[in-house]
């Protein structure tokens, strides 16, 4: 309930936000109030609900996901695929990090990242604004681009494991 919530704020306030000004400009101040409000509301809510599901689904998969390793740490994530940030699930094991894509994508994937074979591991903004991505690194010159709620415990998680 604590994430629905959280999602309605981040997600619906500037949602409303925004389609509160156009129809705003379009019908008058009153109908860009209203509108604005019950958009926001209603896509918050909707967002909120799918965040919800997708936890439930993936929680149930998730050592299938890691083939049977414990899980250390998980959440939503987007991974970048060239410009379409592609949404699922991130798994942190003892060794690995792993993306699973949900099926309402159109580049459906699982991504495994071998913790070894991490140079490092940076934070990073979307927009140049918003401090919730991850840069992975990895030693053979390749990297990932992740979008991840709760980004701070991510890199710390992923730290710990690569110092042991």
């Amino acid at each position: 309930m604590r994430d629905l919530l959280k999602t309605l704020i981040k997600a619906g306030i500037p949602f409303g936000c925004v389609m509160g000004l156009l129809f705003g400009i379009i019908g008058g101040l009153l109908i860009g109030v209203i509108s604005g409000i019950i958009s926001g509301l209603f896509f918050g809510l909707i967002l909120g609900a799918f965040m919800e599901w997708q936890k439930k689904k993936f929680n149930k998969q998730g050592l299938e996901i890691t083939g049977g390793k414990p899980i250390v740490y998980s959440g939503g994530a987007n991974h970048f695929q060239g410009s379409e940030g592609v949404g699922g699930w991130m798994f942190l094991t003892d060794d690995e990090l792993i993306f699973k894509s949900h099926s309402f994508n159109f580049q459906n994937h699982k991504t495994v990242i071998l913790l070894s074979q991490i140079d490092k591991v940076v934070g990073r903004k979307s927009l140049g604004i918003i401090p919730n991505g991850l840069l992975i690194v990895q030693k053979n010159g390749q990297s990932d681009k992740f979008v991840v709620n709760n980004r701070k415990n991510w890199l710390e998680k992923i730290r710990e494991l690569q110092s042991k």
